[in-house]
């Protein structure tokens, strides 16, 4: 998904390629190895396609009662909460006559997080290049097509992009398994009322789906920031392997 990519420069300023990678040069006639962000458009396809679900989330939970069923906002935008609300109570009228406060207060972190998740995105749109690079856990070209593809952000636009896309992660893997364990610490009193095909096919796969992908999310972008911290160190590539970049 990301990757980090070394850029090294010779004095002529010319571009030199390997069988195993290419180099782009930067001009720097002390060769100076520069760290760069690389996500693909497979990485950036679940951001685009999780945070529109969570702001619409958001505004179920910022608008109740007006949003669940039975309210003037209810029908036709939120009407599937009708159904969800009675699977897990705390999308339901148990948890709001219980003023159970768990439910706005995750909500209050989706914000946070998806305001970081838009900015990274920003970042990578505005200041993001075209790359031949293949990202750090990211598919090969051949095999996806297009969803493989790279952008790729340099200088500290890039590092700010890596550091606050990592945090917003790790945020929606802790706040999603935060959500698991208070189920499981409550006795499953919001969603224990369910047959076994029910709670998976509808609570555990959905809800799955937000510790996964970012789980998978910190991992690559954590891989991303050590590889940059070596670099600053003075031990660019410790497994000995060849991480050069090139941009178009």
């Amino acid at each position: 998904m990301v990757s980090t990519r070394s850029q090294s420069s010779n004095p002529a300023g010319s571009t030199t390629a390997s069988t195993n990678a290419a180099t782009r040069t930067s001009g720097n006639p002390r060769g100076v190895q520069t760290w760069a962000h690389t996500p693909s458009n497979l990485a950036l396809i679940w951001l685009i396609i999780s945070i529109p679900l969570v702001l619409w989330d958001t505004g179920y939970v910022v608008l109740r009662p007006h949003s669940m069923p039975g309210g003037a906002l209810h029908s036709p935008i939120w009407t599937p909460y009708a159904l969800y609300g009675s699977i897990d109570y705390i999308y339901g009228w148990p948890a709001y006559n219980s003023r159970n406060g768990f439910t706005a207060a995750q909500t209050s972190l989706n914000i946070v997080e998806s305001l970081f998740y838009m900015y990274y995105l920003w970042i990578v749109y505005q200041h993001g290049r075209p790359s031949t690079s293949q990202g750090r856990g990211a598919p090969a070209p051949r095999t996806v097509g297009w969803l493989g593809q790279a952008k790729v952000v340099v200088g500290s636009m890039g590092g700010v992009a890596c550091t606050v896309a990592f945090s917003a992660a790790v945020m929606t893997v802790s706040k999603t398994v935060l959500y698991w364990l208070n189920e499981y610490f409550s006795g499953f009193a919001n969603i224990g009322h369910n047959d076994v095909f029910t709670l998976i096919s509808l609570w555990i796969i959905p809800n799955g789906a937000w510790i996964v992908l970012p789980s998978y999310m910190v991992y690559v972008f954590g891989q991303e920031i050590l590889e940059g911290l070596a670099m600053a160190s003075g031990n660019p590539d410790p497994e000995g392997e060849d991480k050069t970049m090139k941009a178009e």
